[in-house]
């Protein structure tokens, strides 16, 4: 499996140099690709004096790079032309636009790739081609078979972060145990159970929808000032407001689901069962909600996360849909059935509960989980919640101080969620 180490490069002039020699070739070949396109349709793959241009600048084999780093761009475009002709786009794109240049307000972005076996990071340093040395922070989280590095300047940091991908060895997958359930959701970000908890676990993901819509109201004033004062509808400062919200977002997203799938690896579970949303943007909602759910709901976010992160622990991810699953009762499987906030109560057998706990119950019913006698009646009680401080997820309530088996005491008794400088430079 592919991972990716994440550096902070510090800043030289032969670095700028080197990677304002890259763009210049990216774009020289990206502008030849395109008016060759639209004139004849076609092109070369493998521009020879553009090559031989830049070589002595950047080197050989970092020219090569570049130019297969625009083959990719232009791969991926006739491949979604060819999915337009037929009339097979997928939902979410809407234009198929040619490949752009590296350029940002006017100034081309600089960007260095290199290949596999011409760089070397060793401690604090970073070898690159024609002899260049420099300094860098962090330290790398994976080892195994180097692959491409890629190095970019950060404008709004103003800063050079480098992506290392390594190649490492994938863990066995687990076999023999049981699955867990999540229910994905807005007010709490998700509901996890599985046959050895006596309650759910919940993710409250009310302090997270405050911070989002802090900094929503940060962006909102910064776009009024914009366009109060010069009429401009972007700027660095706007930038960096939508980074650090969706940063802030994703970091505690994160820990949620390192917090639940370390545990459940624990526990031996084999496979894990995720509530899957789609069609939810297509019902109406009032504004408020229709802002949440298209804009802080990053639901394929958070399951491209569970299935990078199950992957290291030999995990499966299943989806199943999550139509009605906090609107039948679980135990008559009616669904004449009142629901306030976040209670939930059948008319036709009587039961009250959390409609969370309800929600993560009809997933593994769904599923085709037959659960225990007497499952429903002790998971439907209130879940144990857990809210996020910035940092770590901790109980909203206290927990006995006797030993526990149950996911409840090892999630009480989790540290923080341990971070590199280099880390915290990059979420925040």
């Amino acid at each position: 499996m592919k991972r990716t180490n994440t550096l902070i490069v510090e800043d030289a002039p032969a670095l700028r140099t080197l990677a304002d020699n890259c763009a210049r070739l990216y774009n020289e070949v990206n502008y030849e690709r395109r008016q060759a396109y639209i004139r004849y349709k076609r092109f070369e793959w493998y521009p020879k004096h553009l090559y031989e241009k830049y070589t002595p600048l950047v080197g050989s084999a970092t020219a090569q790079q570049i130019i297969n780093k625009n083959n990719e761009a232009w791969r991926s475009f006739l491949a979604l032309k060819r999915l337009e002709g037929k009339g097979k786009l997928p939902p979410h794109i809407t234009k198929v636009s040619l490949p752009r240049y590296w350029k940002r307000n006017g100034k081309r972005e600089l960007r260095i790739v290199v290949r596999n076996d011409c760089y070397k990071v060793n401690g604090k340093h970073l070898y690159l081609p024609n002899g260049l040395k420099v300094r860098i922070k962090g330290s790398l989280k994976w080892y195994g078979k180097q692959g491409r590095l890629e190095i970019f300047y950060n404008d709004v940091d103003e800063a050079w972060m480098g992506f290392m991908t390594v190649e490492v060895e994938k863990p066995p997958i687990r076999e023999g145990g049981k699955p867990l359930y999540i229910d994905l959701g807005v007010v709490n970000l998700a509901a996890v159970w599985f046959e050895v908890l006596k309650h759910p676990v919940a993710f409250s993901g009310r302090t997270v929808l405050a911070d989002w819509w802090y900094w929503t109201r940060r962006i909102a004033k910064e776009q009024s000032r914009l366009a109060r004062i010069n009429k401009a509808n972007a700027s660095r400062r706007l930038r960096r407001l939508y980074r650090i919200r969706q940063r802030r977002f994703r970091h505690a997203v994160n820990a949620m689901i390192k917090t639940i799938v370390e545990d459940a690896a624990a526990f031996n579970i084999s496979k894990i069962v995720v509530g899957n949303l789609k069609g939810i943007r297509d019902n109406n909602h009032n504004n408020k909600a229709n802002t949440m759910i298209n804009n802080f709901w990053s639901f394929n976010y958070i399951i491209q996360r569970i299935r990078e992160k199950t992957e290291e622990h030999g995990i499966k991810v299943a989806e199943v849909s999550e139509h009605k699953t906090s609107s039948i009762c679980p135990r008559c499987r009616s669904g004449k059935v009142i629901k306030r906030g976040r209670l939930f109560k059948c008319i036709d057998c009587g039961v009250e509960a959390n409609r969370d706990s309800v929600g993560v119950l009809n997933i593994g019913l769904a599923w085709g989980t037959k659960l225990p006698a007497g499952a429903v009646n002790g998971a439907m009680a209130r879940p144990l919640l857990l809210r996020w401080d910035g940092m770590k997820w901790k109980p909203k309530r206290a927990v006995n101080n006797q030993p526990m088996k149950t996911l409840e005491a090892r999630i009480s008794r989790l540290q923080p969620w341990k971070m590199s400088k280099a880390d915290l430079f990059y979420v925040f």
